[in-house]
């Protein structure tokens, strides 16, 4: 059964407004400039007939290629919308289910982007204080006032502090927070290229005895490189208990998203410090 949003509610999409006006825009253009190619008083009728003819069809082969990417991108924006298909909130809740944690103290998110997964944490976990963090910016569309005011709609605003940070600089002493959790930012965190040490400064903010689970692009080796291998790495340096999932397998991902442009690279790594 599909959950109701709150209209006053602005998640937001993975897959941007923006970037399908984007795809829409640069498709009609190109459907224009194709048609144009075969008109008698463009400007490309003073080009030879070999060189003309070659001009058209890569035309028509680009704009067909850029009309099935937009159309593939309009499905994943279907979805991944929290009215539509839901998987960015499943997701959500997929991270939540393992955190073994009851809730009682303080848990960060990290990359809080539109503050979905706080607020999700918040509405699990009654009794917690929360605290959500992104760099924000300009090319997702989030914004602290959106988080707050996402917050407020869902009635949890007085638990959470929604805050600018960098997530490979966390300006947080080393193990204050009773729990902690992330989903796919680490992969995007520009200030560190090394993102198992971005993976790293997360786990120091978490107490020891205390919980994280963490979802990446765990499985794009050129970034993280052998998971299994850095899962022990972790383990040798002090985390007691850790687990890695290869979360793009789950069943309540359509087949559709399991490429590795969406979410064919996905896994979780979640346990205790």
């Amino acid at each position: 059964m599909k959950t109701a949003i709150n209209n006053k509610v602005n998640y937001g999409n993975w897959v941007s407004d923006r970037m399908m006006r984007l795809f829409g825009s640069a498709s009609i253009v190109l459907i224009v400039v194709s048609i144009l190619s075969f008109c008698p008083f463009t400007f490309m009728m003073n080009w030879s007939e070999g060189i003309l003819w070659t001009a058209r069809i890569l035309l028509l082969i680009i704009t067909i290629v850029l009309l099935i990417v937009t159309a593939y991108m309009g499905i994943c924006h279907y979805w991944f919308s929290y009215t539509g298909g839901q998987i960015s909130a499943k997701v959500l809740d997929y991270v939540l289910e393992h955190l073994e944690w009851d809730g009682g103290g303080t848990l960060l998110d990290i990359g809080c982007g539109s503050g979905a997964m706080t607020i999700k944490a918040a509405k699990k976990y009654p009794k917690a204080t929360l605290t959500g963090i992104d760099y924000w910016g300009t090319i997702w569309n989030y914004a602290k006032e959106q988080c707050e005011c996402n917050a407020s709609a869902e009635g949890v605003k007085e638990r959470i502090t929604f805050m600018k940070g960098d997530a490979a600089s966390l300006p947080f002493p080393d193990q204050c927070f009773d729990a902690a959790v992330s989903n796919f930012v680490f992969h995007e965190v520009k200030s560190q290229p090394d993102k198992r040490l971005v993976v790293k400064e997360a786990l120091r903010t978490v107490k020891k005895g205390g919980v994280f689970a963490f979802h990446d692009l765990f499985l794009l080796e050129n970034v993280y490189g052998d998971m299994k291998e850095f899962v022990e790495e972790l383990k040798a340096e002090g985390i007691s208990e850790i687990t890695f999932v290869e979360s793009r397998n789950e069943n309540f991902i359509p087949g559709i998203l399991k490429v590795p442009s969406m979410l064919g690279k996905i896994g979780l790594i979640y346990g205790r410090k």
